[in-house]
């Protein structure tokens, strides 16, 4: 099998900005909302990523906002080719400590975050009884918090506990049986965009664009906390490569896909 060369990875990327920019052309424009919202991240950075821009506007209003991680970040160098001289569970720690400074900078306090402390890419694991416990965990919390906004990943965010993260969000809607906004932020399925082909066949119905220039730096500095996604570790290894981070550097908008206010509806009737 011959292997893409340097030119082809060049256009590819290039594509995929091209791709982007269409994005942001075709998304809505709408401003950052004045409701309470929860945000739910399978990782320790997701959170900043996807909707940091979003967190720290509504933060500059006082207007209440709770971070939710679902699991515990032990395999944050998940895919390093040589053994990483760093134990499980300080990569815990670390992780959590990273969150909670990022958060912190975005406006975001402590008291406001919560780690759930499920073990890492093993989301897609949970099955029966287990998966059952989170979801009433994550109806418990909704119900605690009474937000009027969720966050989710994308449905189809490419990586799977992301994935897992957006269907035990939605079963656990269903079961609180509220009415909530949800709207879905774009993470891996930003920086590869063949992840997005329901959304082109719909023609970008519900996509839409939140302007984050006010906030711009303060997304910078919050991602910049997450040293040890950014730096390498071995070698020349890193956890995010350069391109995915170049695909949230300095963007003026943040893209987010809203589910149909009737959430038993469109993709929220499907079920793992």
């Amino acid at each position: 099998m011959s292997h893409p060369t340097l030119l082809n990875k060049i256009l590819d990327y290039w594509n995929r900005r091209l791709f982007r920019r269409r994005l942001y052309q075709q998304g809505q424009l709408i401003e950052a909302s004045q409701q309470p919202a929860v945000i739910f991240a399978p990782h320790q950075d997701d959170e900043t990523f996807g909707c940091g821009g979003v967190i720290a506007l509504k933060r500059r209003q006082g207007i209440p906002v709770k971070v939710v991680y679902l699991t515990d970040g032990r395999n944050c160098y998940f895919g390093c080719p040589m053994p990483v001289p760093i134990a499980a569970e300080e990569c815990i720690q670390m992780r959590q400590q990273e969150a909670l400074k990022a958060l912190h900078t975005l406006g975001v306090e402590a008291a406001d975050v919560v780690f759930l402390n499920y073990e890492d890419s093993k989301l897609g694991d949970l099955q029966g009884k287990q998966r059952q416990t989170a979801i009433a965990e994550l109806q418990n919390l909704l119900h605690q918090f009474a937000p009027q906004e969720v966050y989710v990943p994308y449905y189809n965010d490419m990586h799977s506990d992301h994935i897992e993260t957006f269907y035990l969000v939605k079963d656990a809607i269903a079961r609180w049986n509220a009415s909530v906004d949800v709207w879905q932020y774009l993470i891996w399925s930003l920086w590869r965009y063949e992840h997005l082909d329901e959304l082109v066949a719909n023609q970008f119905a519900n996509l839409y664009k939140v302007a984050i220039a006010p906030v711009q730096q303060q997304k910078q500095d919050a991602i910049q906390a997450y040293r040890s996604q950014l730096l390498p570790i071995v070698g020349n290894f890193r956890a995010l490569p350069k391109t995915f981070l170049s695909f949230f550097n300095s963007a003026p908008y943040e893209l987010f896909v809203k589910i149909a206010p009737d959430y038993r509806s469109s993709i929220m009737t499907n079920s793992r």
